[in-house]
């Protein structure tokens, strides 16, 4: 009997095994196909964005050719000759072109705003919506905080643009449309009132904004808001917006999370990543820098290392670089301590040759334009990080990054850095350390001047075609 009941035990025991190996392997195959289906899917997408491009371009090259020809016949009809080019030097002054400069151009088509104004410097002017107190200035009235944040970008930017000779007061002529609104420190308001509320609380107030330019003016849904400028100031990015890829997607967003993983929040094709606010004159005037003290400190930090993110938080990279450079002598890495204020840690970022900047929850940080402001080789450990004005402006000859991978070479990279070279960056660093530094008031060469400098080249001169704006 009991043999029995071992063979029924066993019989039961196998039959276990073999219908779990079954649906294991009906769970296998179903993977596979799932993650081969997700790759046709994307194949089929890259195809589709192939083809369109190649629909595209065929579309622009005969668009071209048929106003080419159009303004041929034109001015031929008319006893004139082709029209050269807006840039031509044989027509100089090209929204005049028909007179006598260019005599027989009887049929240019006028530059436009193309031409730098004598006034600003640039070619374009932006119209500022009158929206009620309570997006902007109420809140800066009510938050004082909100004035000498980090943050406070959003604040700064809208006031110099109210006394900016690049305001127009007419949207006719305008080629940017700035949004004023403060979301970050309406954000931080509701944080202290609602509590978990505040993100909810935020989306409406967004949407109550943004509802007031769609209603009350046509240039929203001229563009759908792609000449529309929102000013997105802290990590988060749009995401303080909760409904931002459903309403505001394809407008300019000026940000200094330069994340070019995160595709969604940051498009470097279309935005713009600004410097965050330093607020302090001793470091936007350039007075610390000038102060004589000796470089006796060979690389600096001072900030959060264990926070209650674990290693989640700086990915582990702060952790490891305590470890490593426990106990080199002339080496600061330490959290805040109440023995240094922040007039010691102005004061020790100026006496030191590499300021280390490893990234955080994200990878921007103050810590790299607070160091270019004293002269500071910024040190950067953030992979995905893009900086302001990577387009103009040759970050390797300023800075040292090190791959997140190679966090346990520090030590070893930056004591192999000759000295030539460590001059040869604080050189360049003294020539552009004005861009990152928000001067009160502005002056051409900084933080305002240069973020408008690198929105003109997201000026876009045909507002209704299709075809020459971002998706």
């Amino acid at each position: 009997m009991g043999g029995d009941n071992w063979k029924l035990m066993t019989l039961c025991l196998l039959t276990a095994v073999v219908a779990l190996l079954l649906v294991l392997s009906i769970h296998l195959h179903q993977d596979v196909k799932y993650w081969q289906h997700l790759e046709e899917v994307a194949e089929k997408e890259r195809s589709a964005r192939i083809s369109w491009e190649e629909y595209s371009e065929k579309v622009r090259k005969e668009s071209a050719k048929e106003i080419s020809e159009v303004t041929r016949r034109a001015t031929q009809a008319a006893g004139g000759k082709d029209c050269p080019p807006c840039n031509s030097p044989t027509c100089p002054s090209c929204p005049k072109c028909h007179e006598p400069s260019c005599p027989k151009c009887h049929d240019c088509t006028p530059c436009q705003s193309n031409e730098v104004d004598p006034k600003t410097g640039f070619t374009f002017k932006v119209y500022i919506y009158d929206l009620p107190k309570e997006f902007h200035s109420d809140l800066k009235r009510d938050q004082k905080r909100c004035v000498s944040d980090q943050y406070g970008t959003e604040i700064r930017i809208h006031e110099e643009l109210l006394k900016s000779p690049l305001r127009t007061l007419d949207p006719e002529e305008a080629d940017f449309f700035y949004i004023p609104i403060y979301g970050e420190c309406y954000l931080f308001r509701e944080n202290q009132k609602s509590g978990r509320d505040a993100m909810s609380n935020t989306n409406r107030w967004f949407r109550k904004a943004l509802g007031i330019v769609v209603k009350d003016t046509p240039y929203w849904n001229r563009t759908q808001g792609r000449d529309h400028i929102w000013t997105f100031p802290g990590a988060r990015g749009p995401h303080i917006f909760k409904d931002w890829k459903r309403n505001i997607k394809k407008s300019i967003f000026l940000t200094p999370e330069g994340d070019r993983s995160l595709s969604e929040q940051f498009n470097t094709w279309k935005d713009v990543v600004i410097p965050g606010l330093e607020a302090d004159e001793e470091f936007w005037s350039g007075k610390l820098k000038k102060e004589e003290m000796d470089r006796d400190i060979f690389a600096f930090f001072k900030g959060t290392i264990h926070n209650r993110g674990g290693k989640s938080y700086s990915r582990g990279l702060r952790i490891v670089l305590e470890n490593l450079l426990k106990g080199e002598k002339d080496i600061v890495f330490a959290e805040q301590t109440p023995d240094c204020n922040r007039k010691c840690y102005k004061r020790m970022m100026r006496r030191s040759t590499f300021c280390l900047c490893p990234r955080g929850w994200s990878p921007w940080t103050l810590r790299a334009y607070q160091a270019m402001m004293v002269g500071c080789i910024p040190v950067v450990m953030a992979d995905e990080i893009e900086f302001p004005y990577e387009n103009s402006l040759d970050w390797k000859k300023l800075s040292v990054k090190i791959a997140e991978s190679d966090v346990n070479k520090t030590l070893e990279i930056l004591r192999s850095i000759p000295q030539s070279a460590i001059e040869e960056k604080r050189a360049e660093i003294e020539k552009v350390w004005r861009m990152v530094a928000w001067q009160k008031p502005s002056k051409p060469g900084d933080a305002f001047h240069s973020v408008m400098r690198e929105l003109e080249g997201k000026k876009k001169f045909m507002k209704v075609s299709s075809y020459t704006f971002w998706n």
